[in-house]
Parts: structure tokens; C-alpha cells; sequence
């Protein structure tokens, strides 16, 4: 199996739709108003990419009409652990057939969101349309959405009431790159020479609009994307967060530093936050935004500001899986205990199949994680980050005198923590017991007993002296 730290992939994505450089997405203006300063305090997200690819079950949401075999310099989502994912691309036809059955008749968002409540989940984030351009919505605006396909259901609807019904703040992604409405004028792909290829994979001279014509399009593609953003933000009540992925056109070609200055735009921040004034937006669709958004790979350094870490915790991309495999609780509880020691959320993604169900390996996995949080929520709700890595080996939370270390499945066990002072007492929070320690130089240092270990995070109390 492949490394699933390696970017490279999510790198070449991101140039593909605009998104700004991992390196890059700290940079950040925050909004002030009241009904925004939650997600500071929020710790857990729930990702949840849904559409056409749900259908197949075998190929990723949009990217999985992109070809990308390129020999084997460039195999294909390798961080995601495939070998040679390109034996999954289909064309863009047939990719785009599978609206024709996409019948979400057993959907219920209810079930879905309630156990990501008993898990901690504080919001979720549901992709309303993704690059493919199929809408879960009946939009007014174009013509692929639920209003022509799935009986005119409107799946976003249904979505935001079950995140009330739940308390669960109300996330919408949208995708302001829409590979249905330029279908017939990009790419979706390159040979093994870099030719680019036709949407059946094979290498052909892409048609060209003229200027009267780029002019004419530009103008009903900001009109469509305008009116579809205007009804999720005017149609569902209170909207917590819009997730853009990927720049407006006005933004293809301009620099970060001068986004700010770009006029003429499609829908600026000011027209969004005057439909939804506490809203919050992430910084990729305008290149700025209130939170910044790394993912599938942990940052290398600790990002400024409001942030999250999002990442799949199905196995093989962001779309619906037939295998239906889900990372282990121990590793979600891992990303989630890193994240918060940083400051950060943690946003893990799901994914429903074509009829709507999440798998029974979710509903398990969420069952797991909620019984750890009933003995853990404190340490990870009501405390501030300690200095990890910079005085501890494992990621550390702090409540007045009491430090707690956060021990994850997949380390050996043993902690080093820099203390100004020997503690009062080292014990293993689930049951009190004492652990033996030695304290030198100012460094705490333990080893928490294989026996006491778990599969998920263990926490050690550290009870300092007032």
C-alpha cells in the first residue's frame, strides 16, 4: 500500500481547480460577528461528499472522469492507497449517465447526523454540488440537479433540517468549477506525452470559444453560479458555513496577496454575508476567507488562525465505495486529539451510496468513538492546547493545573514531556491506576504498560502542583 501522507495528489488537484497551495491556506480574514465565534470551540466536523459517483461505487466523486494515467511517474491517488487507479476512471459520458439512478430512496440524514452527535460532532459540511455540476438540489439555474433527475427531491433541504433537528451547525460546499457547463471547451485529461484528451480519453484538438463567445459565456456562468449560491443562502433558513472548493473565474489567474483587489465578481464576500451576516466561508473559492482548510495530510506546521483538517475516513477517496472500508476509531481519534493540540477542527469525511444509506462500518465506528468521548469529552472540550511538539512527544491539553496526554494507538507508548516541576501524581485517567515515572532534568518521562494500552487514545493525567 501506498503512503497516505503524500500529497502530491491533492497538489495536482488543487491546480486543477484553483484552490491556493497547502503552504499557503493559513492566510486567512476573519470574520467578528457573534454568531460566527463558534467554530474556534467546535473541535469535530463531519465531511460528507454525496453524488453521481455514489452510483458506480467504483470510481471518485468528479475526479473519476479525469483521467490522469500518465505512465508510471504519476500513479494515481496512491495517498489514498490504490495501485493504479486509472483501472477506475470512466469517461465523462458514462460518468455522467449515472444520474439516471441516482435514487436516494432510503435517505435519511436524521440517522446519519444523530450518531455523528453522540460522537461530538458539532457541524457537518454536506457537498451540494461538486465539480461534476450535478446540484442535489432542484436549482432553478441549469439543468443537472435533482429538478430534472431523483424525482425533484431536495436532498439539501432534508440535509439542513436533520442538522437542526440535531443541533448540529449547518456546513454547504459548493463547487464554483462545474466540469458539466465546459464540457464541451476543457480537458479532462493528459496522455503520456501531455496531449491533452477528449472526453472519451483519447487525444484531440480542444475546441476554442471565440472572444464574442468567452464573453457571452462568461456572463451566464457568473449569472448560473450567482443564482445557484443565492438559493442555498435565501432557500434553508440560517446558514452556518459555505465551503467553496476551488476559485471563482474572475480568480483563475490572480495571485493570493491581490485577491482582495479583484473587482467585478461573481458574488462577493460582502453580497454573501448580506443574505447570511454570521456565516463563516473557508478561503478557497475568493482565495481568502475566515478558516483555512489543509487535507488528507497533516500540516507540518501549526496554521494561523481558524482552522480544520479534513480528511477521508472511508478508504479510497472522497466518493462512495462499494467495499464500504472505514479507517480504524483509533486513527480518527489520533487526527482529532492533533488537530485540537494545534488549535484546529477536525472534519473526517463519510459518504453515502446512491440510495442514500451510509455503511453499517460508519454507524460502528461512530458508536466507538462516542463511548470514548462520554469518558473523554472534557479533555478535549474544556481545555486549551498544551505545547506539543515542542515540549511534549504526544499532543497535550491543559485545564488549570492538570495536563493530560493524549497516547494514540499506533505509538509504542512512550511519552516525554518537558515540566518545570516534578508532578504531583502521573495516573491512567479511565481508571486512576498510578504510573510509575521518572522525572529528570525537567523532562517527565513514562511508559504507559501494553497491557493499559487500546486501540483508540488513552489519556494519562498529569496533576501538577498549584
Amino acid at each position: 500500500m501506498s503512503d497516505p501522507t503524500k500529497n502530491s495528489e491533492v497538489d495536482a488537484q488543487h491546480a486543477v481547480i484553483g484552490n491556493a497551495p497547502l503552504s499557503e491556506q493559513s492566510r486567512y480574514v476573519r470574520t467578528n460577528h457573534p454568531d460566527a465565534q463558534w467554530f474556534a470551540g467546535a473541535k469535530l466536523g463531519l465531511f460528507i461528499h454525496w453524488g453521481l459517483s455514489s452510483v458506480l461505487g467504483q470510481n471518485d466523486l468528479s475526479w473519476g472522469m479525469m483521467k490522469r494515467g500518465m505512465g508510471a511517474k504519476q500513479k494515481s491517488f496512491e495517498m489514498y492507497g490504490w495501485e493504479n487507479f486509472d483501472e477506475v476512471i470512466v469517461t465523462p459520458e458514462k460518468y455522467w449517465e449515472q444520474a439516471k439512478y441516482f435514487k436516494p430512496d432510503r435517505y435519511d440524514p436524521d440517522k446519519w447526523l444523530a450518531a455523528a452527535r453522540d460522537a461530538g460532532v458539532r457541524y457537518a459540511v454536506l457537498t451540494t454540488k461538486h465539480h461534476d455540476g450535478f446540484a442535489l438540489w432542484p436549482s432553478a439555474y441549469g439543468y443537472f440537479s435533482t429538478k430534472n433527475y431523483a424525482g425533484g427531491i431536495d436532498l439539501v433541504g432534508k440535509y439542513v433540517d436533520a442538522c437542526r433537528k440535531n443541533d448540529l451547525k449547518v456546513g454547504l460546499y459548493y463547487s464554483p468549477p462545474d466540469w458539466r457547463w465546459d464540457r464541451d471547451f476543457m480537458s479532462f485529461g493528459k496522455d503520456e506525452l501531455g496531449r491533452p484528451l477528449d472526453t472519451r480519453h483519447k487525444p484531440f484538438t480542444l475546441r476554442q470559444r471565440t472572444a464574442e463567445e468567452e464573453r457571452e459565456n462568461k456572463v451566464r456562468f457568473r449569472e448560473f453560479l450567482r443564482g445557484q449560491i443565492t438559493e442555498l443562502l435565501s432557500n434553508y433558513g440560517k446558514i452556518d458555513i459555505l465551503w467553496f472548493d476551488g476559485r471563482f473565474p474572475e480568480f483563475k489567474n490572480v495571485a493570493y496577496d491581490d485577491a482582495m483587489d479583484v473587482k467585478d465578481q461573481t458574488m462577493t464576500v460582502e453580497e454573501i454575508r448580506k443574505l447570511q451576516p454570521g456565516i463563516l466561508k473557508n478561503q478557497r473559492g475568493h482565495l481568502y476567507g475566515d478558516f483555512s482548510t489543509p487535507e488528507v495530510k497533516f500540516p507540518e506546521q501549526r496554521p494561523e488562525g481558524w482552522w480544520e483538517y479534513c480528511n477521508t475516513f472511508n478508504s479510497g477517496g472522497w466518493g462512495y465505495r462499494k467495499h464500504e472500508l472505514y479507517k480504524p476509531a483509533g486513527y480518527f481519534l489520533k487526527c482529532l486529539c492533533e488537530s485540537c493540540a494545534w488549535g484546529g477542527n477536525y472534519m473526517p469525511n463519510v459518504c453515502p451510496d446512491a440510495r442514500g444509506e451510509l455503511p453499517e462500518a460508519y454507524y460502528k465506528r461512530m458508536k466507538q468513538i462516542a463511548e470514548w468521548m462520554k469518558e473523554n469529552r472534557e479533555v478535549i472540550c474544556d481545555t486549551v492546547p498544551g505545547q506539543w511538539p515542542v515540549n511534549s512527544n504526544v499532543p497535550t491539553f491543559r485545564k488549570g493545573n492538570v495536563l493530560y496526554a493524549m497516547i494514540d494507538s499506533l505509538s509504542e507508548g512512550n511519552v516525554e514531556i518537558k515540566l518545570e516541576k516534578e508532578p504531583v501524581s502521573v495516573t491512567l485517567r479511565k481508571n486512576g491506576a498510578p504510573i510509575e515515572y521518572s522525572y529528570e532534568n525537567g523532562v517527565l518521562s513514562f511508559t504507559l504498560d501494553e497491557d493499559d494500552q487500546t486501540l483508540l487514545t488513552d489519556v494519562v493525567e498529569i496533576q501538577e502542583m498549584s
